[in-house]
């Protein structure tokens, strides 16, 4: 009877350990079936995460709308950084040559200074050309007009430099008037490379200052420049120089009141 129960446990022994390894099949199987169904929704949520976390410039607008609204009135209010103020874009108006005038834009802290020829309704930045008469020009800015005098910017440069009364009274020591009433005197633009003269007693319409236009616009920049540098001269030395009113005859040698005029 030992033999067979034997026999009967060695035929147990086999059909128990096949068992246990289809067991452990069985469950390696699961696990690794679990560990990829995992590894695949990780990947779908990190997809998903990444599509999220992309911001749309749609709804960033919206939410940042308000802000610059609030943003911007904090900057018109800034009680310790006022707005600055607008500046003309046009600096001053140097001649009037007919029709067309030679006008200095404002380019602010920019060393570039622009000076070009304008007619009636051409614009200069947000400034229009309005009117062009023969001693001053209307610009229209910002809603409103303003008139340039070509003498004022004339009359700024002089004013800034050291001719002023001086020369008159130079004048008046030499004992010679030779304009004793204060007469206007014409003003000389000398050209170089053998250009002739042009005096300011020739009118708009007359052939000199047409072959003075012709003569100006055929120059470059630099001569142009040097004329008008000698015309803003001129014009400052005959308001202070020794035809002026400052050295007419009141009080020097040669005047009506002095020592050798009348009495």
């Amino acid at each position: 009877m030992n033999l067979d129960y034997l026999k009967n446990k060695k035929e147990l022994v086999p059909t128990l350990l096949l068992g246990i390894s289809v067991l452990c099949g069985i469950v390696i199987m699961v696990k690794v079936t679990g560990l990829f169904i995992a590894s695949a929704k990780a990947e779908n949520l990190v997809e998903r995460a990444i599509e999220q976390s992309k911001p749309d410039p749609n709804n960033v607008k919206n939410q940042l709308a308000n802000f610059e609204m609030i943003a911007a009135d904090l900057k018109n209010n800034n009680l310790f950084a006022p707005p600055e103020a607008k500046k003309h874009p046009v600096e001053a108006v140097l001649g009037i040559f007919g029709d067309q005038v030679l006008i200095k834009e404002n380019l602010g802290d920019q060393v570039l200074i622009k000076e070009k020829w304008y007619d009636i309704g051409d614009t200069i930045g947000e400034a229009k050309i309005v009117a062009i008469g023969p001693t001053s020009v209307t610009i229209a800015w910002d809603g409103k007009e303003k008139a340039f005098l070509p003498i004022q910017a004339v009359v700024a440069e002089a004013s800034g430099g050291p001719r002023g009364r001086t020369s008159g009274a130079k004048g008046n020591e030499g004992g010679k008037n030779e304009n004793r009433e204060g007469g206007p005197q014409s003003v000389t633009v000398r050209v170089e490379g053998g250009m002739s003269e042009f005096g300011s007693r020739g009118g708009p319409g007359g052939a000199g200052f047409m072959a003075m236009r012709e003569r100006f616009e055929n120059m470059s920049e630099e001569e142009r420049r040097a004329a008008i540098t000698r015309m803003r001269e001129r014009f400052a030395g005959g308001r202070g120089g020794p035809g002026g009113r400052d050295s007419g005859g009141r009080g020097g040698p040669g005047g009506g009141r002095g020592p050798g005029g009348r009495r």
